[in-house]
């Protein structure tokens, strides 16, 4: 740089405005300077200088100031014409202004009797004839109390700096802002800086005064910080200029650490510019190497990219990275960014990169490869293979926009390689078509590469979830098959010590993918069958969690509608009822498939058990595939309709259910009383339609039919039992129920058989005249006392709360409504019930709870939801 005199200064710019005050204060005294203050771009020299021309104004300083320009540099003595356009100088100076040596001379003079500060912004950009005037004052300074400020560029030296830089001066080069630095800008707004927030601006700007003045103003105004960062690394990409915009926007397109060669070719500009201009970005802090070392600045440069500049840059940037061998996945995010694929080995890339980010998740990303890649061929075979390659990919998000790619999976028949019939299986499932998931499956075993025993026994429990029953698969005596056919024994057995066992191992062994997604869940379900409520919610709540994050949401819409039938079970109707619906609004009717019956069974038994029968009516409404009733969602939701036609006195319609659910399940010889028991459900109807005898009957061929360990199916049973045979015996079969029930995990049908074992006890004790009677007729008080009184029930332990034991189903579903604000009128309208029963069910609610009106129900009922 030549002689610099021992006089170099490295310093932030808040630092470099306190020296230049300093020499300032020494120039009033009658000493004089030159300073060269340098920096990259945007790096605060104007700021600086603005600063000091301030504060020399304010001392009183003569101060002469003037900006070179690109375009003014052919302009003969234009800066000179600035410096004298400015304060009233003495006329001999003015005179003087056409000769350069009389006009220095006559500056000279006056700074000899008053200071002068002669401040020069941008000095690369003067023209010669005052480049020369500012020359001759450096060389006079220090015989005067006359200051020079100059500014330029780092880049300056080798461009023709070197004149000045072989005077006399002091050179200030400005660094970066650093945090104390950065912090004391902060600082002047007081409390609302907040911690940590210098150095977040620091991490971000790397101390450039440009972003940070941006973020800081961001701050105080409370305006959206991205933007005005983006618009800021945008302002400062254009002080760059050239070649060092270009240089600074390849090395955010690449975005990869490559060599200073490969920014060159993209930048389109001379290897050795690239390097010197990577060099300067650099010692700027924004880049490292040849990387912004802040995602977000590259992310403001390449935002900026519009048009043809887009696709040429993102054009090139591939073609670099695909000749180094890059992976496809990196090359391929270029390709997709300037939706062009032309070059030959454009095609293969995009195909290779989609199969690679998959194994990240990344679905939105695969899915943009494999389209462009479909837009790009001709070739029928091509088209097909990546067709196929979208059905498998768009499923995990988008079940329904993968329909039309099944069809090619399903037309392509012996051409489909081992992925593919695993896929054509996996979605064949979820659309109903069993016919083709049993092809595909069969497919499997004969295919000259073998299907590995893990996805053999994940596709087992899936084609067991949807219809009971799969194809035989290969293999069977592998431990992976014998603990999947010993898990799907549960529908037809219940829980068991196996099952459970078995449970576990799929549970710990089996990553959530596409094919595992049900095995998964017969897992949960088996837990929760063996009365394992927390580690079947547990474990559904796990993988639910892990499905949002690798954003898998037909994955989370289905474990989420798994989670509200837990829900469900253990008795919180609320809760399953939320978790349901929120299960229903991550994915449209369509693709949800038929799976669609899981959540709306739920819902629907979740509104029958909460007595909102206007809430369950609009579930029906909702359409359902015709596919649907083939599965055992279906025959689920079938049972659910039934459930809430009993509950709203439509016994012949909940018949007509139950005897659907009949046909399907022995159409399909099957019979799965764990999860349909259809025989109690029609004894239960029979019983409300006056058939006790039918009922009775067929309660008992459900009890023969029970597997041993099969506790819900008997439990059902021996309640229908209760209630249709002797009164006698009544206490007992519904104590036995309810054992029954506690050890099947099924909170809600416990405290439904306890409800009617506190009910029957309330009877016992008014016909022993423990309590008395309300409104009881006088023939019906003396039959009453005329036959022997059976002893009381003993209800198995269960948390009861005061309004179940006190009042009936009826009346409690009336008090909640009324708890939570519900008029009678629309109380009536959820019940289907008359305004005129609304007002005496609660007259009966306020004399058995002792209140005297709505307003203390709530404290009453507080506990009420968490029982039912």
């Amino acid at each position: 740089m030549g002689v610099n005199w021992g006089q170099n200064r490295r310093t932030d710019p808040q630092e470099a405005v306190g020296f230049l005050e300093g020499l300032l204060i020494e120039c009033d005294a009658g000493a004089g300077e030159t300073v060269l203050v340098g920096g990259g771009p945007a790096s605060g020299k104007t700021q600086v200088l603005n600063q000091v021309v301030a504060r020399a104004k304010e001392l009183g300083i003569l101060t002469l100031t003037a900006t070179g320009a690109a375009d003014e540099r052919e302009v003969d003595g234009g800066v000179i014409d600035q410096l004298l356009a400015g304060p009233a100088l003495p006329k001999a100076v003015a005179q003087q202004q056409d000769k350069i040596t009389e006009l220095c001379g006559a500056l000279h003079s006056v700074a000899r009797e008053r200071p002068v500060l002669v401040a020069v912004d941008d000095l690369h950009h003067v023209d010669e004839t005052s480049a020369r005037l500012l020359l001759r004052l450096q060389r006079r300074t220090r015989s005067a109390a006359l200051l020079l400020v100059l500014t330029q560029p780092d880049t300056w030296y080798a461009d023709g700096g070197l004149e000045f830089a072989s005077q006399p001066h002091r050179h200030v080069q400005l660094t970066p802002l650093s945090i104390a630095a950065i912090a004391e800008l902060v600082a002047e707004d007081g409390p609302r800086a907040h911690d940590g927030l210098p150095e977040q601006i620091h991490e971000l700007s790397a101390g450039n005064p440009l972003l940070v003045t941006a973020l800081v103003d961001a701050f105080r105004s409370s305006t959206d910080s991205g933007s005005a960062y983006s618009e800021a690394v945008q302002r400062l990409l254009h002080r760059y200029g050239s070649p060092m915009r270009e240089v600074a926007t390849a090395i955010a397109v690449l975005d990869t650490d490559v060599t200073t060669e490969a920014v060159a070719t993209v930048a389109g500009v001379d290897p050795l510019d690239a390097e010197t201009s990577a060099g300067l970005l650099a010692e700027s802090g924004l880049v490292a190497g040849v990387r912004f070392r802040q995602q977000p600045a590259a992310a403001a440069v390449v935002g900026g990219l519009r048009g043809s500049e887009k696709v040429r840059l993102h054009a090139r940037a591939a073609e670099v990275k695909h000749a180094r061998g890059l992976p496809a996945a990196d090359v391929a995010r270029h390709l997709v960014a300037a939706d062009e694929a032309k070059p030959e080995w454009a095609l293969p890339v995009l195909v290779e990169a989609a199969e690679q980010v998959m194994l990240g998740d990344d679905v939105e990303f695969a899915t943009r490869c494999l389209k462009l890649a479909a837009s790009v061929t001709t070739a029928a075979w091509e088209q097909q293979t990546i067709s196929q390659l979208l059905a498998k990919i768009t499923w995990r998000v988008n079940p329904a926009a993968a329909a039309p790619h099944l069809a090619s999976l399903r037309a392509a028949g012996d051409a489909l390689d081992l992925s593919d019939r695993i896929a054509l299986a996996r979605q064949s499932l979820w659309f109903g078509e069993r016919d083709t998931f049993e092809g595909a499956f069969a497919a499997l075993d004969a295919d000259v590469e073998p299907l590995d025993p893990r996805t053999a026994a994940e596709l087992t429990l899936a084609g067991h979830w949807h219809y009971g029953v799969a194809p035989a698969a290969p293999s069977a005596d592998d431990p992976w098959l014998h603990t999947a056919n010993t898990l799907a024994s549960v529908w037809h057995t219940g829980a068991t010590e196996s099952t459970s066992a078995c449970a576990e191992q799929i549970l710990q062994n089996c990553r959530l993918s596409d094919t595992s997604l049900e095995a998964l869940g017969t897992a949960i379900v088996a837990l929760a069958y063996a009365d394992k409520a927390d580690r079947a919610e547990g474990w559904c709540t796990s993988l639910s969690e892990e499905a949002e994050y690798r954003g898998a949401v037909t994955w989370k819409a289905m474990l989420d509608a798994l989670g509200a039938s837990l829900v469900l079970r253990r008795g919180d109707v609320a809760a399953a009822t939320d978790r349901a619906n929120r299960a229903l609004a991550l994915l449209d009717a369509p693709n949800w498939g038929v799976a669609i019956s899981y959540p709306l069974a739920t819902l629907l038994s979740a509104h029958t058990a909460a007595g909102a029968f206007k809430a369950a009516a609009a579930v029906l409404r909702q359409p359902l595939p015709e596919a649907v009733f083939a599965t055992l969602g279906g025959v689920r939701y079938l049972r659910a309709r039934g459930q809430f036609h009993l509950a709203t006195n439509r016994g012949l319609a909940a018949v007509s259910d139950f005897q659907q659910c009949q046909r399907i399940l022995r159409e399909q010889e099957l019979d799965l009383p764990t999860v349909v028991p259809w025989r109690t459900d029609l004894a239960e109807a029979n019983l409300k339609l006056g058939n006790p005898t039918l009922a009775v009957e067929l309660a008992k061929q459900q009890l023969a039919s029970a597997a041993p360990t099969d506790a819900y199916s008997r439990g059902s049973a021996l309640r229908v039992l209760a209630f249709a045979g002797d009164s006698a015996g009544r206490a007992g079969l519904l104590n036995r129920a309810a054992e029954a029930f506690k050890a099947s995990g099924d909170r809600l049908e416990l405290a439904r058989t306890t409800r009617a074992l506190n009910q029957l006890g309330q009877r016992a004790e008014r016909s022993a005249g423990l309590v008395k009677p309300v409104h009881v007729p006088r023939q019906a008080t003396r039959a009453a006392t005329s036959r022997p009184m059976p002893p009381r029930p003993v209800a198995p332990r269960t948390e009861v709360t005061p309004a179940q034991t006190t009042l009936s189903e009826a009346e409690l579903r009336v008090a909640e409504l009324a708890a939570h604000g519900r008029t009678n009128r629309q109380i009536a309208e959820t019940l289907y019930i008359t305004v005129s029963t609304v007002e005496q069910h609660l007259t009966r609610v306020y004399r058995k709870l002792g209140v005297a009106g709505r307003a203390a129900l709530a404290g009453e009922l507080a506990g009420a939801d968490s029982g039912q």
